[in-house]
Formats: structure tokens, C-alpha cells, sequence
């Protein structure tokens, strides 16, 4: 009996979480863009199999940035350690990009308010941070596979 529902479901992930995978996904592209990094592919998995091949993807795209992503990181803790929370620079542009794609890209768009969307970006570049080390990857898999 287990071989039978390991055969039938071998490439599914559980109905539950397929729904929240995909918000996540989107919140990393869309994170990636604001960077104004180039993706050429956005696919939201439904199978095991789909996230395996996403999850390589992105991993690639972000270990190839990763010093524009570690620039915007060190930037960020920078403004949030000094006395102003005026933003600048690459962590402007990036949340500027953020907010900008979030309303007109209909695949990901957000419909949020703008403080959620600050809150939401700064959380997405962070996670981007720890997704393009060289354990990026397998962290990022085991976080979707948990959703």
C-alpha cells in the first residue's frame, strides 16, 4: 500500500502546500527583478519535479549575483544601524523597483499597502542574501518543500 500512494503521489507535493509555494516563488522573483537582475524563466512549479528544477535555477541566477545581493544587504544594515531610515542608493532603487513591479507585473502583483510591501521587500532581499550562498540551495528547497 505505501509503494501504491508513493507511486501515485511521487511528484506531487501536498495540496495544502502548493498553494502557499507559489506566493513564495513570486515574492523571490519579484525580489530578484528589483535587483534588476534578468530572469529568464518565471515557472510556478506544481510537481516535485518542477520545484527541483526551479529551485536550480534560482539557486544559479542568485550564486552568479550574489555580490550585488551581499552590496544591497551591507548597504541596508548600514541605513538601519545609523540614526536615519532614509533610503538610498542600490537599497532605494531596489525598493522602488520592489513596489513599482509589485503593482504592474499582473503575475505579481501584491495587494498590499505600502508598509506591508516596504516590510515584505526588505524580508525577500534578506532571504535572497542567504539563498545565493553556496548552501542557498538546499536551504531554499527545504524552505519550499516545508510550505
Amino acid at each position: 500500500m505505501l509503494e501504491e500512494q508513493d507511486n501515485g503521489q511521487e511528484n506531487f507535493i501536498d495540496v495544502e502546500k502548493v498553494n502557499l509555494t507559489p506566493n513564495k516563488i513570486k515574492l523571490i522573483y519579484l525580489g530578484v527583478l528589483a535587483l534588476g537582475i534578468k530572469l529568464e524563466s518565471m515557472v510556478i512549479p506544481i510537481s516535485k519535479s518542477e520545484l527541483d528544477l526551479v529551485v536550480e535555477y534560482i539557486s544559479k541566477v542568485l550564486q552568479k549575483n550574489e555580490e550585488l545581493i551581499r552590496r544591497a544587504c551591507s548597504l541596508l544594515e548600514q541605513i538601519e544601524n545609523s540614526e536615519q531610515n532614509n533610503y538610498y542608493g542600490i537599497v532605494k532603487e531596489y525598493l522602488d523597483n520592489f513596489s513599482s513591479l509589485s503593482e504592474s507585473e499582473e503575475n505579481l502583483s501584491l495587494n498590499l499597502n505600502q508598509e506591508q510591501k516596504l516590510s515584505l521587500a526588505l524580508k525577500v532581499l534578506t532571504d535572497l542574501l542567504f539563498y545565493s550562498s553556496r548552501s542557498g540551495q538546499r536551504y531554499l528547497h527545504k524552505q519550499l518543500q516545508c510550505l
